[in-house]
């Protein structure tokens, strides 16, 4: 058995012996996380199991995750991202490159809610001729970000702003709008190893949304609308039903909802500016 395991085991029986009782048995996979991020530090190890049954997140005891290969360090002031949103990727990039291809450019994302810079930096990675800049109304979480893009070496311009507040005058629309903003609520949840403590864990501005289940992107269209933009916008929806992305999407010029996999959606708008409304 590795030693980081075996300590790992050592810090779960101190921690027993100590409650006087059993420990609710960790999600698939958690311990093997903690020990490997550990190593052999029992004291260490203890402290960080103890955390975790206590409800906090697994990549905010350990600091960091990985998505798509690479590695993002983090803390409680980010939301830690949901690895089910590389469908969101995988979209953006087919988008993007074929917009590349037929304007003979590189495209302009802008990504709302950048958290500690996951998507953002990804594409960057996947993209390098593409322009992306993180819009976050939470400077905490930009500061993760910022830390994130310069240990990866990414450039990225990042905002603070409510939706498009402050977007740079210096740039023209952006072609992609794009994020995975607060949805639902607590009944709409992706699986087990993720229960409402997990989401209550998270900075308060990310978890759930203001203004019902899709408030937030409701808001983003709009913004979008009264702004005269034509770009395309690709929101993660997660679990929600179709009925409800349909109602959002009753007012966009143009939508689509794509299930990458059953039960998991996206939506896909392009709304009118408002000037033709």
């Amino acid at each position: 058995m590795p030693r980081s395991r075996t300590a790992a085991e050592a810090a779960l029986a101190q921690i027993e012996s100590e409650l006087g009782q059993a420990l609710p048995p960790f999600a698939p996979g958690d311990l093997d996380a903690l020990a490997a991020a550990g190593g052999g530090d029992v004291r260490r190890l203890k402290r960080w199991l103890k955390r975790r049954t206590a409800g906090e997140a697994l990549a905010h005891v350990i600091g960091g995750f990985e998505f798509r290969g690479r590695r993002f360090a983090i803390d409680k002031r980010a939301y830690v991202t949901d690895p089910e949103v590389t469908h969101l990727v995988d979209a953006l990039l087919r988008r993007a490159r074929a917009h590349a291809a037929a304007s003979g450019r590189p495209p302009l994302l802008a990504e709302i809610g950048v958290g500690c810079g996951t998507l953002a930096l990804t594409l960057r990675a996947e993209l390098p001729d593409a322009q992306v800049v993180g819009l976050d109304l939470d400077p905490d979480a930009l500061a993760v970000a910022a830390a994130n893009a310069a240990r990866l070496g990414l450039p990225l311009r990042l905002v603070e702003s409510d939706l498009f507040d402050d977007w740079p005058a210096d740039l023209p629309a952006p072609d992609f709008i794009y994020g995975d903003p607060p949805w639902g609520d607590s009944t709409t949840l992706y699986d087990a190893d993720r229960p409402l403590s997990h989401y209550m864990a998270m900075p308060p501005a990310s978890s759930f949304p203001l203004g019902g289940r899709t408030g937030v992107h409701a808001q983003i269209l709009r913004a979008a609308a009264v702004r005269g933009w034509a770009s395309e916008i690709w929101l993660n929806a997660g679990v929600l039903p179709r009925a409800e992305l349909e109602a959002l999407a009753g007012s966009a010029a143009r939508w689509e909802i794509v299930t990458p996999r059953p039960g998991l959606s996206l939506l896909c708008c392009q709304m009118a500016p408002a000037a033709a409304k």
